[in-house]
């Protein structure tokens, strides 16, 4: 994977969200590596079926987190507008997304989290299926 680095200033970009979800999936060191013989490639496909086990549990949270960060947003934005439901809807309405800014942005990581853990689940079953593809060859 190559990294993602700032054109003008050269510093290494790293997503917030990519940065704690990499915590929690656990990829072990060199599961990106080359395999080097049948014994070692069997090793790496038990690891990746539990990697992908893993990772279901982390994104079955991160959904639970995604829709708690909702649910918040959600609730403070009607309190909002409630609260200045006399200054008409469209002033109600404004003043509440004002308001409610950085449940937003809770709202708007917590999507991230789970777009880049549902990505690396994809990565890690991909690479399970390519392991087991040069797994049979070696095999025949």
């Amino acid at each position: 994977m190559s990294d993602i680095v700032n054109a003008s200033t050269g510093e290494l970009i790293t997503p917030g969200a990519q940065a704690e979800v990499e915590g929690m999936l656990a990829v072990p060191p060199g599961f990106y590596g080359s395999p080097l013989g049948a014994g070692e490639i069997a090793d790496m496909i038990d690891a990746a079926g539990e990697l992908v086990a893993h990772i279901g549990r982390v994104v079955t949270l991160l959904y639970e987190q995604r829709h708690r960060a909702e649910e918040t947003y959600q609730a403070k934005v009607a309190e909002y507008m409630v609260m200045h439901a006399k200054d008409g809807a469209v002033l109600a309405r404004q003043f509440a997304l004002f308001k409610t800014q950085q449940e937003l942005l809770d709202l708007n990581l917590a999507k991230e989290k789970l777009r880049y853990a549902e990505e690396m689940q994809k990565a890690v079953h991909d690479r399970s299926i390519g392991l087991m593809a040069i797994s049979k060859r070696l095999v025949q």
